[in-house]
């Protein structure tokens, strides 16, 4: 895009403070509207800190020289980097040069609890040799990934592969057994079940589903996270069932998160949907998710689609979010083990987004450049973070 991007930050700072004028709203909202690049920087942008004079602070700056010296940092490394991540992360790298605080990246070293670990089912790793779909009788058949369709026979079910996409047509000798499709690390894919229903599952995901559904339920098992468009049928309610939760639609749209062991996080986009555990249950209405842990129970919030979805478009988007936690993600999205050789970093937190697409080196450079994050790796291929 051939917009100025210096002008394009000052406006979005403006919109998030709330001194942006009603002209300037309207344009920068178009582009946010019509632009993924800045769709994801007000993403991150929104939920950061302001810092007083920061508007000023940036009509001030030499914004030529400064990015020049930027660029040329980043250039050293030899990263090819897209526009948005050349001024996502090089507005916060200036600014912590100037100002020794990151307006895009909030480091601070607030205590957490919180560990990261993948939920249900006993917890294989996932297969490194690519996307599989395990069939009820334990045959396993690998399937392509991002190419052109190809389709494979499976007893009497025509399974159709390819293109981040999985659909079937089934028949009657295939019975009621559940097969288990397994998303690896680095990859996410969509699955159309038999009812219509579609489930796009995220990396290191998997889904225990039939191939025809029989009896009153419609019931699939997931582990992992999955977004899910539901076939409307009032006679067969739809049921997710999770490591802790079970999770009851009839026709809707909806997120579940059950990478960790004891919390399920159910977010809703549009329908109805009910959770149930331990006895408890709560019912949902679009916008609002239900967070539940086996320690405290449910706790219902409203939510961000555009933020809770992003894993979809590739992007993750984290807000005063622990390293621990981030280190999670890079676990399930490139299959890297990570490992804190100092601990007191697990607990420092960030704003920020990590694509799935970039170099991983790319985004643990730039913590290294803004947030004091060191990294290495040894010969096993582990991340060392100190």
């Amino acid at each position: 895009m051939s917009e100025n991007h210096e002008h394009i930050y000052q406006l979005l700072l403006q919109k998030r403070n709330g001194t942006i004028n009603e002209s300037d709203d309207q344009y920068v909202s178009a582009l946010i509207s019509g632009h993924e690049d800045v769709e994801l920087m007000w993403r991150a942008l929104k939920h950061s800190f302001s810092l007083p004079g920061e508007e000023k602070f940036w009509q001030q700056i030499d914004v030529t020289n400064a990015w020049s010296a930027v660029r040329e940092e980043l250039s050293v490394k030899n990263t090819n980097i897209r526009s948005i991540r050349k001024w996502l992360f090089a507005a916060a790298v200036v600014t912590v040069a100037m100002t020794g605080i990151s307006l895009i990246w909030k480091n601070n070293h607030q205590q957490s609890s919180e560990t990261a670990g993948l939920a249900p089912f006993s917890k294989p790793a996932a297969p490194k040799g690519g996307l599989q779909l395990q069939l009820a009788g334990g045959e396993t058949i690998a399937l392509p990934y991002n190419q052109a369709g190809q389709d494979i026979k499976a007893g009497d079910v025509q399974l159709s592969a390819g293109a981040k996409k999985l659909q079937y047509t089934s028949g009657t000798g295939m019975g009621s057994g559940y097969n288990t499709l397994t998303v690896p690390p680095k990859m996410d894919y969509k699955l159309v079940l038999s009812d219509g229903t579609e489930v796009w599952l995220n990396a290191t995901s998997r889904l225990r589903f039939p191939f025809n559904f029989t009896g009153d339920k419609r019931e699939v098992y997931l582990d992992g996270e999955a977004y899910f468009q539901v076939t409307k049928n009032e006679s067969r309610p739809f049921v997710v069932h999770t490591e802790s939760t079970d999770i009851q639609v009839l026709g809707t749209s909806f997120n579940v998160n059950a990478y960790r062991d004891g919390q399920t996080r159910t977010s809703l986009v549009s329908g109805a949907v009910i959770s149930r555990a331990e006895g408890k249950e709560v019912q949902l209405k679009p916008g609002q998710e239900a967070i539940y842990t086996s320690e405290k129970g449910y706790k219902v919030t409203d939510f961000d689609d555009s933020e809770v979805l992003a894993w979809m478009k590739g992007v993750y988007v984290f807000h005063n979010t622990s390293l621990s936690e981030i280190a999670s993600v890079i676990e399930r999205w490139y299959g890297v083990q990570v490992v804190f050789d100092n601990k007191e970093l697990a607990a420092k937190k960030f704003t920020g987004g990590l694509e799935k697409l970039q170099r991983l080196d790319y985004f643990l450079e730039t913590l290294e450049l803004i947030g004091d994050v060191h990294y290495t790796y040894d010969a096993n291929g582990v991340l060392h973070l100190k």
